[in-house]
């Protein structure tokens, strides 16, 4: 079918003319309703836009391939409505292609009468291109807000690669004689920043400020290490980035492996883009000393260890630092900024009436002029007192006093470690004290038990008279083991640790407690589903359990309950930083816990000072808990107390387990005191321990010769030296001492030295009295002890002689 223009010659001429236009040419029917009919024209453009044949669109009509017509019918009447009016109009729409593609387009339409009819004359250009640039462009807008500095650019180059289809590009900036690559964007990956002479370089060009684009013959010299990996670049677009004085202050560009083809719209998209990074570029250079400044200070307000808060005029806080928000117990800034400073901090909640910012303490010495500084205590926000130490500055800006800044420390560890020093210097005074006091009267348990041991090998027939005299053995070893309880707290150990099980332990002593606490008081006792043992000593343990269970007894005087529980607890960095001590680890829990009338607060920080206590003058010696510290603490252990009025008390002791094993020791039972009849030199100073000690030796068969002073038992070892066949010694004598006495002795004779003393071996080896590797026996001993050690020790030197 040939269109009504192919009738006549003209028609032949219009189609000639059409086809040399490049754009698209659509010729329609106009209807006598206005709307447009089938096309009664196309040129070869317009054939090859939509891939129709011309005899194919005189088959249709802008209802089937315009989709405003297809889907927006309003907008289209009024489109054909305003070509009826002003007889031109422009818009732009999309054509539905026969392989079904959408090409977007922008028409120039309007209506033209042919004599024969009134047709529509369309113009139709192709501007998938530009709206791809188009698009690029806004993209780059929407993708680098709210972007800065490196950020901004690393987006922008690789969002250049994806609208350019290319494997690499970059952000330079000029530096001097050089280029800082600053942005790179490489095979999908972004890479560091680096330099390269700006001579001779593929931008020497373009860095004289023009646009530039490879044209696929000349070589291009690019370092393939720095830009392509792999492969030559062959293909190169770059334009210029123009500084706010008209300076090239860099470039962007772009580049590839394969040859570049030249796009329209490129070199406006590519100075939208390089406008745009040298925006940012510039942006970066005038804020780069500032932004390090205020880095430096951010850094520094935000990471010190003090808290920083700044006050207004009217007292309120106007920004305060992380440590000032974690001191006072609050979680974001905005807890803070904006509410009265001295409301927030102060503990009296009930002062908080001041009407005006001078009443407010910190401004109105910010107002006198003074800089403040003191130790206080600030409210926390749960409503405990942090103990602080704050220092207060004047804030002025342009000359002017807007404020002030109150800076503060959280000075609990401090004030915490200076309990523990004032306690450790009370338990160091006592623990002097305590030696001197324990050496003075085990030396008098010392000889009470030796008679005792004595009478009892020498009675032990007369049942009346023995049961008596063990009545005073029994009193002495009260008395030894008070002696042993002061030496504890001191932490003077006297006893090696060994492994035991304290679920044994707790049953082993449970008969005693029974006694100590009476009917009227219940007691609770849960053992622990699997052995707890440690290193103790198991009658400085022992002694715990009976002091604690003693306090509870005292606490519950008209009856209530006792319970005693053992588990395994896990000490993590919470607890040690909550109490100011300790080691993270596994350890035994014992607690003990009463029924009774509790502690008060204020007590609670001396329950542990030596002789410190709240019965009735002659009641108590104030060392029952006092011991228990002390022994725990020379355990490696701790103890914390929780207890208010008429809620009870609960002590608390863990204890470091160990992962040795219990083993049990088999001693032998004998009524009959070791002897022999070698001769022995007895050196002690108090002269009721040396008759007392002598009396022990011979009763059993030994020769002893003795002496009163280390002096005098060098004089006697000179003479007869080689008679002795072992030295039994004290450690503090008059005239020489521990080692120097050993020293002398070895100078003379070899014989076995055995030193024996009312000091522990810990204190001894302190005051330099006596070295590892000392025989020493602690006062006050049995004389089934001391024989048989004795006895041991000769044995052993027999032994070494015969095997000689």
């Amino acid at each position: 079918m040939s269109s009504a223009i192919d009738s006549n010659h003209d028609g032949e001429c219009f189609l000639r003319i059409i086809n040399g236009i490049a754009d698209a040419v659509f010729v329609s029917e106009c209807r006598d309703d206005g709307e447009p009919g089938r096309y009664t024209e196309v040129n070869e453009a317009a054939c090859e836009m939509l891939n129709y044949s011309r005899e194919e669109f005189f088959q249709l009509s802008p209802n089937d391939v315009n989709r405003m017509a297809m889907d927006d019918r309003n907008t289209f009447q009024s489109i054909l409505s305003d070509v009826d009016k002003c007889g031109k109009i422009l818009f732009k729409t999309e054509l539905l292609s026969r392989d079904k593609r959408w090409i977007p387009v922008e028409i120039s339409s309007q209506a033209f009468d042919m004599g024969w009819g009134k047709v529509y004359f369309s113009v139709a250009r192709n501007i998938d291109l530009r709206e791809k640039y188009e698009a690029s462009i806004k993209t780059l807008v929407r993708s680098t807000v709210g972007l800065t500095g490196q950020e901004c650019l690393d987006e922008i180059v690789k969002n250049l690669c994806d609208w350019l289809n290319m494997e690499g590009a970059c952000v330079g900036i000029v530096r001097g004689e050089d280029i800082e690559i600053r942005a790179s964007f490489v095979d999908g990956k972004h890479q560091s920043p680096f330099y390269l002479p700006a001579k001779d370089s593929p931008f020497e060009r373009v860095l004289s400020g023009h646009f530039c684009q490879s044209d696929g013959e000349s070589s291009l010299p690019f370092s393939a290490g720095n830009f392509l990996p792999s492969g030559d670049v062959n293909g190169f677009i770059a334009g210029p980035m123009i500084g706010p004085w008209g300076e090239v202050i860099g470039f962007v560009c772009a580049y590839s492996r394969a040859h570049i083809e030249p796009e329209p719209y490129i070199v406006d998209m590519l100075s939208v883009i390089a406008s745009r990074a040298a925006s940012e570029c510039e942006r970066m250079h005038f804020v780069r000393e500032l932004s390090r400044s205020e880095e430096r200070f951010r850094t520094i307000f935000n990471s010190t260890a003090e808290a920083i808060v700044g006050v207004d005029m009217a007292g309120k806080v106007s920004f305060c630092n992380p440590s000032a928000i974690k001191i006072l117990g609050y979680e974001k800034e905005s807890d803070l900024v904006g509410n009265c400073f001295y409301h927030l901090i102060c503990t009296d909640q009930e002062d908080h009436g001041f009407k005006s910012c001078t009443e407010c303490p910190f401004i109105a010495a910010i107002l006198s002029g003074e800089k403040i500084t003191s130790e206080d205590r600030f409210a926390h926000h749960d409503g405990h007192e942090v103990p602080v130490e704050y220092w207060g500055h004047p804030m002025n800006s342009d000359n002017k006093l807007i404020g002030g800044v109150v800076t503060f420390i959280d000075i609990s560890r401090r004030k915490t470690l200076e309990k523990q020093l004032q306690h450790s210097q009370r338990m160091e005074a006592i623990g002097t004290l305590t030696g001197g006091i324990a050496h003075d009267f085990n030396n008098i348990l010392t000889v009470i038990s030796g008679y005792v041991g004595l009478l009892q090998s020498q009675l032990a027939d007369d049942a009346k008279l023995l049961s008596r005299i063990m009545k005073i053995g029994e009193a002495a070893e009260r008395g030894s083991k008070l002696t042993n309880g002061l030496l504890a707290y001191s932490r003077k150990k006297s006893e090696p640790s060994t492994p035991l099980d304290l679920n044994q332990l707790t049953m082993k002593v449970q008969d005693f407690i029974d006694q100590i606490i009476g009917e009227s008081i219940q007691k609770k006792l849960t053992l622990s589903q699997q052995p707890l043992v440690v290193l103790a000593d198991s009658s400085q343990l022992e002694q715990v359990l009976v002091n604690l269970a003693t306090n509870a007894r005292d606490a519950m005087r008209s009856g209530g309950t006792l319970t005693i529980a053992l588990e395994q607890a896990e000490v993590d960095r919470n607890f040690c930083q909550g109490y100011g001590y300790g080691e993270p680890g596994k350890y035994a829990l014992i607690t003990v816990a009463d029924s009774g009338i509790g502690i008060p607060k204020d007590i609670q920080q001396k329950i542990f000072d030596p002789f410190f206590t709240t019965k009735d003058t002659g009641k108590g010696t104030g060392l029952g808990l006092a011991m228990v510290w002390g022994i725990i603490k020379q355990h490696k252990g701790y103890v914390v107390v929780d207890s208010s009025p008429g809620e009870g008390s609960r002590f608390k002791i863990y204890l470091p387990l160990t992962e040795q094993s219990v083993y049990r020791s088999v001693e032998e039972v004998s009524t009959k005191l070791p002897g022999g009849n070698e001769t022995i030199l007895l050196v002690e100073d108090d002269p009721l321990v040396r008759e007392s000690t002598h009396s022990i030796l011979t009763t059993v068969g030994y020769e002893v010769v003795t002496s009163d002073c280390a002096d005098s038992a060098l004089k006697v070892l000179d003479q007869q030296g080689s008679e002795f066949s072992l030295i039994l010694s004290d450690v503090v004598m008059p005239g020489l001492k521990g080692p120097d006495f050993y020293h002398e002795i070895r100078k003379i004779t070899s014989v076995p030295v055995v030193f024996i003393s009312g000091y522990t071996f810990d204190y001894l080896r302190d005051q330099g009295l006596v070295k590892e590797g000392f025989e020493l026996l602690n006062k006050p001993i049995q004389p089934m002890k001391l024989l048989t050690e004795l006895r041991r020790i000769l044995d052993a030197k027999n032994i070494s002689v015969l095997s000689c």
